[in-house]
């Protein structure tokens, strides 16, 4: 096979034009610094819940039933789970979120022997990586888990600022409805939602009487739809 040879008249062109290409790139990259790099999601297993039921009309404290949760249920529920660190927003007075959040992690936190670190707010004030910031610390010299209690109307703005995949938001009737149920425990492994599933607290969740659940939380956006009998 003939091989053509490269024309002389276009070295001076590749000359000229390779050094000024290769001055431009630099400059780009001096001005506007290297492309950013997606950080390694956190190898602690997170697991998120939110603050247990509370009166309507705003009034303090937390209902019977949220008081049966945060003392009798979660503890034993979430001690076996190797967490090392809770987080929980602090009430925030401006927009009235987060005001049992601390109420609800307390009592789990000191039947563990940890304290609460209320130190990321639901607030504007607060960077939205603070949370993110906190568990990349927490996870330099420990792979326990991490127990996130965040004020229910505001798991969404959580979720985004974890950087969640948010492949499980398909539907989002569902994603309304579970939003709004106090007794969901989510499990987030690398950024990914492995598991949603009820707590199961005795006597409080569970099947009402005369219905039949059409759809499992085991895996939200992958829920199977069961058939009435």
């Amino acid at each position: 096979m003939a091989f053509r040879s490269f024309p002389t008249t276009l070295l001076p062109f590749f000359t000229l034009c390779i050094p000024t290409l290769l001055s431009a790139l630099l400059a780009t990259v001096v001005i506007n610094g290297p492309l950013p790099v997606k950080a390694a999601p956190p190898n602690n297993t997170l697991y998120i819940i939110s603050n247990a039921e509370t009166p309507s009309l705003r009034l303090p404290g937390l209902t019977p039933v949220g008081l049966t949760r945060v003392q009798e249920c979660l503890p034993p529920l979430l001690s076996p789970l190797d967490i090392g660190l809770i987080i929980a927003c602090p009430f925030d007075p401006d927009s009235g979120l987060c005001k049992q959040t601390e109420a609800t992690a307390r009592p789990t936190a000191e039947y563990i022997g940890l304290e609460v670190d209320t130190s990321c707010g639901a607030d504007e004030e607060t960077d939205d990586d603070c949370v993110p910031d906190l568990i990349k610390e927490f996870g330099r010299n420990s792979t326990q888990s991490v127990l996130i209690v965040w004020d229910i109307n505001d798991l969404d703005s959580l979720f985004e600022n974890l950087d969640v995949d948010d492949d499980w938001e398909d539907d989002d009737d569902e994603e309304d409805e579970l939003s709004q149920h106090h007794d969901v425990l989510y499990t987030v492994v690398k950024r990914r939602v492995t598991s949603i599933v009820s707590q199961g607290c005795a006597g409080i969740d569970g099947q009402a009487p005369g219905t039949f659940r059409k759809r499992s939380l085991t895996y939200r956006g992958l829920a199977q739809r069961e058939e009435a009998p």
